[in-house]
């Protein structure tokens, strides 16, 4: 039993990344919100939060929207279930403000 969950979860992993990228929008998030702040804390985000949380939080959203992509792709865009052709995902472009 242990076996066969060892071997399910490792084809589950490597299979997460197969197919292609959807709208990454935990990951955008992130990348949105680190922005945001480094603007008004550039040493504290760039420094800090770097290297100790970010690293760690860019991991387990790329993991997470890894396996959402699967079902964008698989389901929403490819064929035979999906219509063929590509969804566009918008994506928010952060304007600094002038002080």
């Amino acid at each position: 039993m242990k076996r066969l969950a060892l071997v399910s979860l490792a084809l589950l992993v490597l299979a997460a990344p197969i197919g292609c990228h959807g709208p990454q929008k935990l990951s955008r998030s992130l990348d949105e919100w680190v922005n945001d702040k480094y603007i008004d804390h550039p040493w504290l985000v760039g420094n800090v939060l770097s290297h100790l949380l970010l690293v760690a939080a860019t991991a387990l959203t790329w993991t997470v929207d890894s396996f959402i992509n699967l079902y964008y792709f698989w389901v929403d865009d490819a064929q035979p279930f999906g219509n063929g052709k590509g969804t566009a995902y918008p994506f928010r472009a952060v304007t600094p403000t002038k002080k």
